[in-house]
């Protein structure tokens, strides 16, 4: 009697379907990568930290409700409202999206976009900022920052808008922070407090 074949070897798995980015919680994004333009800031971070090093810090240009220290201190939970400095970013424009404004990058035409620039310290404040930004957000480094009295900073980094610029969720319109300031920036402050505690 011959032996009994051997049964066939089972079909290969079915390739895992790519899922879209949750808006509420993205994951955060690596420090930004180093940089051959000379800047005058320290060295900057490298693209990711690797395992079991320490976090480096980088500057962040906040252009909207961040600019505020109240709520910068509110969303990191910190003891104290903390001190960034004015700056402009150019080489970008802003639209809105609610009354929440979206930075979009421009080659032409673009007039500096008015803002605050602050340095991450620690890997849990940068993860708390990308989960308040969402992931309607995604993270840019620029080399296109200016502090007050002119000094250029180069590596930090800035959220800018991650959908389809012409997809019609934007709108033309600038970003009125003593408007945010004066109606919506209690709102936030409270949510944020009534969350933590």
């Amino acid at each position: 009697m011959p032996p009994p074949s051997p049964s066939p070897p089972p079909p290969p798995p079915l390739p895992t379907p790519l899922l879209k980015p949750s808006r509420a919680r993205p994951p955060p994004p690596p420090p930004p990568p180093t940089s051959s333009q000379p800047t005058t800031n320290p060295p900057n971070p490298p693209t990711s930290n690797p395992p079991n090093e320490p976090f480096h810090p980088f500057p962040i240009f906040f252009y909207g409700s961040l600019m505020d220290p109240e709520v910068l201190q509110s969303i990191l939970a910190l003891p104290q409202p903390p001190s960034p400095k004015p700056a402009t970013l150019t080489g970008y424009r802003i639209k809105m999206w609610g009354i929440n404004p979206a930075l979009l990058p421009s080659l032409t035409g673009s007039v500096p976009v008015t803002g605050v620039l602050w340095h991450v310290a620690s890997a849990d404040r940068f993860a708390r900022l990308a989960a308040y930004e969402t992931a309607a957000y995604r993270w840019e480094t620029c080399e296109r920052v200016l502090v007050e009295g002119g000094e250029r900073v180069g590596g930090c980094r800035v959220v800018c808008w991650a959908g389809d610029p012409e997809g019609g969720e934007l709108e033309e319109g600038g970003f009125g922070f003593e408007r945010y300031r004066r109606y919506f920036k209690g709102s936030v402050v409270r949510c944020r407090e009534s969350a933590g505690s």
